[in-house]
């Protein structure tokens, strides 16, 4: 845990999103400059950097009245996460590192370095998921609206509490999962007028983000077949096929539900937005806590010989996986601990490859 948060924490400017916060804290008043506090938390502000969620720009501000550095930014929030990390693995995952390495592999990497905002939601929703299988919609409603007040994607988490923890008729997730593999590969194009529509209906943020993606080609093409696509359907396959051996092991149906339900709706959005790449990224990682899990289930669920076997076979799926996802040059990491990353380099080198970076073929 603290070689995770070392390396997390004190990461120097990687991948894009710094694009965004570095300018935003730079902008973050401090507690006692009342006016531009106003300001700040203003609705109307006409920059967009200050139309973000007021949660985080609560934290901003704490933090900016600490220090004007912007690093104390990544470094609390990579303490955040691993707490929340530390314990959702101590609560859920019978395998500790196992659940780490998980993380590392499937979507970790990014939301560690790139989604500051996202990623506080999605673990404040991992937090919410006792309350889910407790059946106590206050508590799950209102950790999830705290979410909300970090990241508007909060908002797909509040429609889970009421089938979350049911096990779905494997005619209906089977049916949903050839239907979406026949949309996926035909590039059957339905999604684009849904997601205006639902934007006008909820307004304001979601409005822009709807019309935004949806007339840009960088955005709103689809992957087609590819690795990404090959790894999802046999990942799926193969978990579900041990739906009743990992159910044995955890004795605990419920949970197991949760985790399942979570993998499906990765591997369904996956399927059925591919003709947007931006919400097969999003979506799919709101979900992907159910990997994290998961894997060690399954892991625990062998025999030993088995057990042999899967390490090595994940051992070569993580490295391939992590060299494929983290080779691009926005990504060459630097540690503030012993060395002086230069804001103005990482300026110039993402803002050159930005079309690659935001494009890239999956």
């Amino acid at each position: 845990m603290a070689v995770f948060f070392i390396f997390f924490g004190f990461r120097g400017y990687l991948d894009t999103d710094f694009m965004l916060y570095y300018p935003l804290y730079e902008s973050t008043p401090v507690i006692t400059d009342t006016r531009a506090l106003t300001n700040f938390f203003s609705v109307n502000a006409d920059d967009f950097i200050l139309k973000i969620e007021p949660g985080f720009k609560v934290l901003l501000v704490i933090l900016k009245s600490i220090s004007p550095n912007y690093f104390l930014l990544q470094i609390v929030s990579t303490l955040i996460d691993v707490l929340f990390l530390n314990y959702f693995f101590k609560k859920y995952s019978p395998q500790y590192v196992l659940g780490f390495i998980m993380f590392c592999i499937f979507s970790g990497l990014i939301i560690e370095i790139n989604l500051l905002r996202n990623s506080k939601a999605i673990f404040i929703f991992i937090y919410s998921l006792q309350f889910l299988k407790e059946r106590n919609p206050y508590k799950y409603f209102l950790c999830n609206c705290i979410g909300l007040l970090f990241h508007s994607s909060a908002i797909f988490y509040f429609p889970l509490y009421f089938f979350l923890h049911r096990r779905l008729h494997p005619a209906f997730v089977w049916g949903v999962f050839i239907v979406g593999n026949v949309l996926y590969l035909g590039q059957v194009r339905f999604v684009t007028p849904l997601v205006t529509a639902l934007g006008s209906l909820l307004g304001g943020v979601y409005e822009l983000m709807a019309e935004g993606y949806s007339q840009d080609s960088t955005y709103s093409s689809g992957y087609g077949i590819t690795v990404g696509y090959l790894e999802k359907i046999a990942i799926f396959v193969l978990i579900y096929n041990y739906y009743k051996k990992i159910v044995e092991y955890v004795d605990d149906e419920g949970i197991v539900n949760i985790f399942f339900n979570l993998l499906f709706l990765s591997t369904s959005t996956y399927l059925l937005l591919s003709e947007f790449s931006v919400l097969i990224d999003r979506i799919t990682t709101l979900f992907a806590v159910s990997y994290w899990i998961l894997f060690p289930y399954l892991y625990a669920s062998f025999e030993r010989w088995a057990k042999m076997v899967f390490a090595c076979v994940l051992l070569v799926f993580g490295i391939f996986r992590i060299y494929k996802t983290n080779f691009i040059i926005t990504r060459k990491y630097e540690n503030i601990l012993w060395s002086n990353p230069s804001i103005g380099k990482a300026y110039y080198i993402a803002n050159k490859h930005l079309d690659k970076i935001i494009n890239p073929k999956k």
